[in-house]
This record gives structure tokens, sequence and C-alpha cells, in this order.
């Protein structure tokens, strides 16, 4: 069938966002009681989680909800080496200005302060258009930021009652060093200065970000975020739900063991729902129904595009450590403690510390206790296994053979729970 209704790829907002009900009526909530009393009933919210389980969707979710209700959203993308979140704020400005926005054009001169840069309708600054990257400011005090942002909320509302300002920060344990302190700092003297300002935060990040922001200077972020953990794969019911649901809007219906074996190829990690279930549509000819033979088909070639497209170049990225620890992880099933990776590599655990924060940071890893890791991508470790042995030995460091690995940990490899269609290369 053509015109599938689902959205593989990352980014992407999915038809149904299941499993995420509780934090989709909470934003609601808080962008009502924002826009009532302002920052005293504010929470500015991360999501965070591995990657592939709808943190950026979650905050398009998020933005498009405060959109309606007449908020501004101040969007960042957070990309390392490239422009801050001042940078983007004047962006945003001399668009908006630009685009006749009554509301920024009576903010300018607040907003002018923070950089002390000329922000009117040919951009920002003098001769710089909205084509050209903003000029990086000397110094922005969070002091000024916090004013300009509260009486550009104040604006806002002038002529939307029930809005205010929003910004969003995705990817934030990318962001540039200056830009988390600058925010935390921004978010207290909005608290402590203009408590009655309509002015919402919400950021996305990897598991790790309340250590990055902890490492930045960012005291006792737990306090001034709230730190909404997205799982890795949703329940039986929430992923059915994520994949009959939008066949349904569409006049197509599921054969139930067609939905049972699409959510077991999975494991339920919403990322692979979305594409095996597009791949699964793409197969069936239709036009109102989707059977097995539709999802197996779908599958081989859902299993061949994550190979090419994710598996493989990162495997090739891999250092040589990373690719090792990883392995040995693969042997346990994607899933153990640190104690138990060392012993599959006869080394200490203290020996490993290292390489284990590197894949913490990377997002190929998370602990979700303390002691024990996580393979971030189900698929990875069926893949690791089938492919390791090729790899090792293009590389010039020593690293311990597979099979030496599995008599390690016992001589049994632990089935990981991943696609069993997925190819080995």
């Amino acid at each position: 069938m053509d015109n599938s209704v689902y959205t593989p790829g990352a980014g992407h907002l999915p038809p149904v966002l299941a499993g995420r009900d509780d934090l989709l009526h909470s934003m609601t909530v808080r962008l009502n009681d924002v826009a009532t009393v302002g920052r005293r009933r504010s929470e500015d919210v991360i999501f965070t989680g591995i990657r592939g389980v709808g943190k950026t969707a979650m905050l398009t979710a998020y933005s498009s909800a405060a959109e309606q209700r007449g908020f501004e959203v101040i969007g960042h993308q957070a990309v390392a080496g490239q422009a801050g979140l001042v940078e983007s704020v004047l962006a945003r400005a001399a668009l908006r200005i630009e685009q006749g926005a009554g509301a920024w054009t009576r903010a300018r001169r607040a907003l002018e302060r923070v950089s002390g840069l000329t922000i009117g309708a040919a951009g920002v600054s003098a001769g710089l258009t909205l084509h050209d990257r903003p000029p990086t400011p000397q110094q922005v005090y969070p002091e000024a930021l916090a004013e300009a942002l509260a009486t550009l909320a104040d604006e806002v509302r002038r002529d939307s009652p029930a809005g205010g300002v929003l910004i969003t920060v995705d990817e934030m344990q990318v962001a540039a060093a200056k830009d988390l302190p600058l925010l935390a700092a921004t978010l207290h003297r909005l608290n402590v200065d203009h408590p009655r300002a309509a002015v919402a935060f919400a950021g996305t990040g990897l598991p790790h970000v309340p250590t990055v922001l902890r490492e930045v200077g960012v005291t006792h972020p737990d306090r001034l975020f709230l730190i909404e953990e997205l799982a890795p794969t949703l329940s039986l019911t929430e992923a059915l739900y994520a994949i009959i649901e939008p066949g349904r809007q569409a006049g197509v219906l599921w054969n139930p063991e067609a939905a049972d074996l699409l959510v077991r190829l999975t494991n339920g990690y919403p990322a692979h729902l979305q594409l095996f279930a597009d791949e699964a549509w793409r197969a069936a000819p239709g036009p109102a129904s989707i059977q097995q033979a539709d999802v197996e088909a779908g599958a081989r070639r859902a299993s061949d595009r994550l190979v090419r497209q994710s598996l493989g170049p990162r495997l090739n990225e891999l250092p040589a450590r990373q690719l090792e620890y990883l392995t040995a992880l693969a042997v346990h099933g994607g899933r153990a403690n640190t104690k138990a990776i060392a012993a599959a590599l006869g080394r200490q655990q203290k020996d490993l510390s290292w390489i284990r924060e590197d894949l913490l940071r990377s997002g190929d890893i998370y602990s979700p206790t303390r002691g024990q890791v996580v393979m971030s991508v189900p698929a990875f470790a069926p893949y690791l296994l089938a492919n390791y042995d090729q790899a090792r030995e293009a590389t010039d460091t020593d690293l311990m053979p597979l099979v030496e690995m599995q008599r390690n940990h016992g001589g049994s490899v632990d089935a990981p729970q991943t696609p069993p269609a997925l190819p080995t290369s």
C-alpha cells in the first residue's frame, strides 16, 4: 500500500504518542498554570531517555500545544560547536519583527539590552541579514535575559491573554558550554525577579544530562528542572495501540497475529515500531488490512534499512575498546551489571570505567540503576555478535575474541530481545 501513516526517522512526530498520555495531560496543565499565575506554578521540564524513544516528539507536541494557546515558542537545536541559545533568541526576534509580530516589536528594546546589538526588520546588528549567522554577544547577563523574556511574555499576553513564552532546547547534552549555566541562571532569575512572568522551559537530552549540567556548574539541577525520563520500550498494550490506532484512523485494520508479531520483533522500542510498521504497511497489498505475511516481508526490508542506515555505520565508527565493551554487553543479551562485563573481558571494573563513561555520553548505553548498563538500541546486540570478529580483525588493537568472551561468560550467549529477522551483515 502507498501513503503509509507511520513516521520512521529521527525527530518525526508519530501519528499516536502511545504511552505518553500522562505526560501530554501534564503539559496541558503546566501551560495553563504558567499562563494563569506565571513562574510561581511553572515546572521547567527536561525529557530524557535513550535515542529513539520520542524525546523530540514530546518537545514538538509541547511546542504545538503552547502555540495553540497563544505562546511564542523560541526553539533552539543544540549542535556541538554551533551558535548558542542567545543567538537563537536574537535570530527568532529578528524574524518575528520582520514578520510584523507586535509583541516582539514592542519588546525589542529589552531584547537589545541583552546583547547590546540592534534588532530590526533588516536583521540583527548593522548589515546583518536574517540569512547570516547572528553574532555572538560578548557578555550576556542572566538578569538582562530574564527581564527581556518577562517583557516579551507580558507583550504576548497583551495580544493573547492565555499565552506566554516557551523556550525549548533539543539535545541539551551537546549544548555550548556557556549556554547551560546561563539558561539555569536565567530561569532562576525569572523565579526570583519575575514570579508572575508567563515563561516556561522544556528541553530534551540523553539520560546523563543531569550529570552534564552539574559538570558545567549548574548546582542541584534536580531542584531547578523536572526530569521526565521516557521509558526505552512501550508496554504490550501501548505498543499495540501505537501501530493499530493510526491504521484504524486510515481505514486499515491489523490482524491481531500480525500486530503481535510486529511488537515482538521490535520489543516495543518506539523508533523500531514506526520503522517496522511503515515497512509492513508498504508490503501489504491492501486495501483494508495488514496480515502476518506482510509483517514478515516488511521486517526483512526494515532490518536491511537498520543495517544500512544505522547499525552498520555505527559499528564502523566505534573506537576499538568501545566495540569490545559493547560486544561483551551483547554476550549478556544487551543488559548486564558492570561486574559481569568485566568478568567477560577478564578485566577489572575500574579499568573499564572510562569506556563505560564514553559510551554513556555517546548514548550507546544507558544505566537504569547504579552498576547496571543496557544497550540503547536493542537490535545492535545480535548485529554485534554476528559482526564483531570481522570488525576485530580490521583493527590494530588487540581485542578479545568473541569465543573467549562467551567462555568467560559461561559458554553461552544470553538471547537478546531483538528482531529475529535482523540480517547479520
